[in-house]
């Protein structure tokens, strides 16, 4: 559970030089310290490792990074003019953090200093919440409003490809953010979003998810409940009315709220409805259409596909309305879309076998990528390659719904997780017994625990015209280049990388 409030913000340096971050290769983490280049303050962090694309962007934009945790990474920083931020991946008796307290630095959480050196100072604080979306969503956002040519500045946990990274610091009022219900340090254990003063708020859905803080549904939507009350009368909340939990939530608004809906399922609350959704292999096309008034809809023609991306691309334009972007622009932005790394991204080609690579770990995430892939492959074997590996999928608490989610491919193979756990053994997923469930409903699924082992297997069992979508909260340890890598060997064919 979370703590009941923000704890009060220290005193600080509000002309610090420099800024050291305790867990800089996390995609929060290193997005800050892209925004800190950005504004030009002198930026330096530390890590217990560092692997592409993160450790990649550092090192182009000239972060000084240090591998582990040592006292000795402050050595030749001024506490009086260097602020150490520190990343929820750090405990309290993290021997860095500590000895950045003893030595008198100021020490914020990511948040905090988002907030202060960043948000504060824009007009419109555009935050993107809720269970699944969040990434895509804001980026579409983001997209919207470059193509409005207003310079959006950008917080987001992923690599944007329009950008490069997930952050950016831009001359015009607009700031959009990821808001992440996550927990933020140990000093401050509240979700992130609470932080960020949103003027602007987005809520897609809400389901049960980061089970390592959160008991129940009803803790996750409590926090939310508590976001939406933050909103000032002025503000506008857009939220996905064919979502009971967000419903709720809403309630409690004080400001104006809009809501959207796909084909009006909602019941007809929403103001906003996607209407004639048609998925090809180019994407998905359908119509957003202003039920209140006679002003034209918004016709939209994307290459994403699948129902989930629906709702992010209509909460995304109907935002971008809110914010004064005109129809075209918000067109414009859509199709000059460039997408994010590690959703529904396409990473190669070997002689007619394509491989994608998504961040799906939530059941719902997976099920709806993989109906997503479907959509646009409706007559090809797909293959679905899955690694719970995050808080809440290595946990039993979606022991059943992970194999209905994967019930769509073709073939499933299970990647035991490298990441330990001190919990129990029956708190734990039972990963052979979602095979068996699979196997039950006729998906000829395995569990092969390690990387490598998959890659050989695929690598001789794949044909021409198959599918591959590896599905990770993490780099999946290289499955999907290694995998083209061996199929380029194996197979001889023709290889096409992204």
């Amino acid at each position: 559970m979370t703590a009941e409030a923000k704890r009060e913000c220290p005193q600080f340096n509000g002309n610090a030089r420099r800024f050291h971050l305790l867990g800089c290769c996390g995609t929060g983490m290193g997005a800050l310290g892209i925004l800190l280049c950005e504004r030009g303050y002198e930026v330096s962090g530390s890590d217990t490792g560092f692997y592409p694309p993160m450790s990649d962007i550092l090192a182009k934009s000239g972060i000084r990074t240090m591998t582990g945790w040592s006292p000795s990474h402050l050595d030749g920083l001024d506490p009086a003019d260097t602020i150490v931020v520190v990343g929820n991946v750090c405990r309290r008796t993290n021997e860095e953090c500590i000895a950045a307290m003893d030595r008198g630095f100021t020490t914020l959480s990511q948040p905090e200093t988002l907030y202060h050196f960043f948000l504060s100072r824009k007009a419109h604080r555009i935050v993107v919440s809720g269970t699944h979306g969040k990434t895509t969503t804001s980026s579409i956002v983001a997209s919207i409003l470059a193509s409005a040519q207003r310079d959006p500045s950008i917080f987001i946990g992923g690599e944007v490809l329009a950008y490069g990274c997930g952050g950016h610091w831009g001359e015009g009022d607009d700031f959009v953010v990821e808001g992440d219900e996550y927990d933020t340090a140990w000093f401050d254990k509240v979700p992130k979003f609470w932080h960020y003063a949103p003027t602007h708020l987005a809520i897609n859905n809400i389901e049960f998810d980061h089970a390592d803080i959160y008991a129940n549904l009803e803790e996750i939507i409590g926090v939310f409940v508590v976001l939406v009350e933050s909103m000032p009368k002025s503000g506008v909340i857009v939220y996905n009315a064919d979502s009971a939990n967000v419903c709720r939530v809403v309630a409690h608004a004080s400001c104006k709220a809009i809501g959207y809906s796909l084909d009006g399922s909602d019941g007809g609350k929403a103001q906003y409805v996607a209407r004639s959704v048609s998925f090809h292999d180019g994407g998905v096309s359908f119509s957003i259409v202003d039920v209140s008034s006679q002003c034209q809809p918004i016709d939209v023609e994307s290459h994403l596909t699948g129902r989930h991306n629906v709702y992010n691309l209509t909460c995304a334009a109907v935002l971008a309305r809110e914010l004064g972007v005109d129809d075209a622009a918000i067109l414009a932005g859509i199709a000059q879309y460039a997408g994010v790394k590690k959703r529904q991204e396409w990473i190669g080609a070997v002689d007619g076998i394509d491989v994608y690579d998504d961040f799906a770990h939530h059941p719902t995430a997976v099920r709806e990528t993989v109906r997503a892939i479907r959509a646009r492959y409706p007559e090809r074997r797909i293959w679905g390659i899955f690694e719970m590996k995050s808080n809440t999928s290595r946990r039993a608490i979606f022991q059943h719904e992970y194999s209905e989610a994967l019930a769509e491919c073709d073939e499933v193979i299970l990647s035991a997780p490298w990441k330990k756990d001190d919990l129990p053994p029956e708190m734990l997923i039972d990963i052979p017994r979602v095979a068996a469930d699979l196997n039950a409903r006729g998906v000829h699924a395995r569990l092969i625990a390690s990387v490598d082992d998959i890659v050989e297997v695929l690598s001789h069992e794949l044909k021409s015209g198959d599918v591959v979508l590896g599905m990770s909260g993490s780099a999946f340890g290289d499955l999907h280049h290694k995998l083209l890598r061996a199929l380029a060997a194996t197979h001889r064919g023709e290889s096409q990388d992204a």
